[in-house]
């Protein structure tokens, strides 16, 4: 009997082991991100690299949060973008989405179980759909950022097939169109002299007078097309319930979940003004609203969530009346030891529905905003803008080039 004391005691820690690893891993993502988005928001985009190269390290020799791995470069790749650090960039997104263009849609057996008995953290992040589609926009910005135009030809080109095969193949989801990716796909028709196929994209997007400008345009000028990410996309937070124990005789059941739910995270930005060596030319108009985007898409999957967690609450208590069957049949032949069982299931089960963690996982380091604004005509050499945001400033140096389009990206998360 004392043989089965040490043992019963044994399997009490072990489990609580189980379930604290299993916890480390689930707020590790979120731990982490903390520290390259605070230095997002404080506009040091070196500093929140060096945060994201330490992540992408973790996720390397850490068994517990290998799931996160690709997750990690999809951050790093675009807070990459943002320091100007463009093979890093490219780099980064294209292994992460290389990864989840291959478990699109699926589990396997070993994570599906992981995820039904204890919560999602088990899984390896695959990628939102929202998410897919942005990969290509960003790595067109980084091909143009790094001289590369045939490479950025070729995510001009994958970024269009994603849009039909998420959006335009499936009308339900028309709340996934996504101007930003569209307007850089007209652009860069633009810079291929191909008129007719960027009128196709700028109606698309319903934008009549940027259509009606190729229609009669008869020479090239020398333009400049500003983008602007401003602030942080929805972030996830934790909703949970339980555990609440159920007694029925001399069996409790403990019942409980956790779910993540989105909710805006809070910008700075107050305008977006910008200036052309020292000359005001107006303020970058809303091109995207991720937010909305993001909002909407969790909006519409919630009741596949919520069937999700009913099931696993399902599972979790049919799994401790199991535990409590067989520890009533040890009890008829030693009373002791089934006791010790009861009270073995007793605990584990309320550690088990405590624990239980909800999946904050999500691209972070995507905007809230994408701006847009267009100068039209100007003089070829360098030009240096300013964008005041309410909140802070920002500025870079452009060399434009005579009749052509120059692009230039900034991203102010605060």
């Amino acid at each position: 009997m004392i043989i089965f004391k040490r043992i019963a005691i044994s399997l009490i820690f072990l489990l609580l082991f189980w379930q604290a690893s299993i916890c480390l891993a689930a707020t590790l993502y979120t731990e982490e991100n903390r520290s390259f988005l605070t230095a997002l928001r404080n506009d040091n985009a070196e500093s929140a690299l060096e945060y994201a190269d330490s992540f992408v390290l973790q996720t390397k020799t850490s068994g517990k949060v290998k799931q996160n791995r690709y997750l990690a470069l999809l951050e790093r790749g675009k807070i990459a973008l943002n320091a100007g650090r463009y093979d890093q960039s490219i780099a980064d997104l294209q292994e992460a989405e290389r990864r989840f263009l291959a478990i699109e849609g699926t589990i396997s057996l070993t994570e599906g179980f992981g995820s039904i008995i204890t919560d999602d953290t088990t899984q390896e992040y695959e990628a939102e759909m929202h998410e897919k589609i942005m990969i290509s926009p960003y790595l067109v910005l980084a091909y143009l950022g790094k001289g590369d135009f045939a490479g950025a030809l070729v995510e001009r080109n994958r970024t269009m097939n994603k849009i039909n095969q998420y959006v335009e193949a499936s009308p339900e989801r028309g709340y996934l169109e996504n101007p930003f990716a569209r307007l850089l796909a007209a652009i860069m028709y633009e810079m291929e002299d191909k008129p007719d196929d960027a009128k196709i994209e700028y109606r698309k997007m319903k934008w009549d007078t940027e259509a009606a400008r190729l229609a009669k345009e008869r020479k090239k000028s020398t333009d400049l097309v500003i983008l602007i990410d401003t602030g942080l996309a929805p972030h996830k937070y934790q909703v949970k319930w339980g555990p609440l124990p159920v007694v029925s005789k001399d069996t409790t059941i403990q019942l409980g979940f956790a779910y993540a739910s989105y909710e805006p995270t809070v910008s700075a930005v107050s305008r977006r003004d910008v200036s052309l060596d020292g000359n005001p030319v107006g303020q970058a108009r809303l091109l995207y609203d991720l937010e909305n985007t993001v909002l909407t898409q969790y909006e519409k999957d919630k009741a596949a969530i919520i069937a999700k967690l009913v099931g696993r609450m399902t599972a979790k208590a049919a799994t401790q009346v199991s535990a409590h069957a067989a520890a009533d049949r040890v009890a008829k032949d030693n009373p002791l030891a089934g006791f010790l069982l009861k009270s073995l299931v007793n605990i584990g089960s309320a550690v088990w529905i405590a624990v239980e963690q909800a999946d904050l996982r999500s691209w972070s380091t995507l905007p809230a905003k994408i701006n847009y604004l267009r100068i039209n005509g100007l003089v070829p050499g360098e030009q240096l803008i300013k964008i005041d945001y309410g909140s802070g400033m920002q500025e870079k140096i452009v060399k434009l080039e005579k009749d052509k389009i120059g692009i230039a990206y900034f991203s102010f998360a605060k």
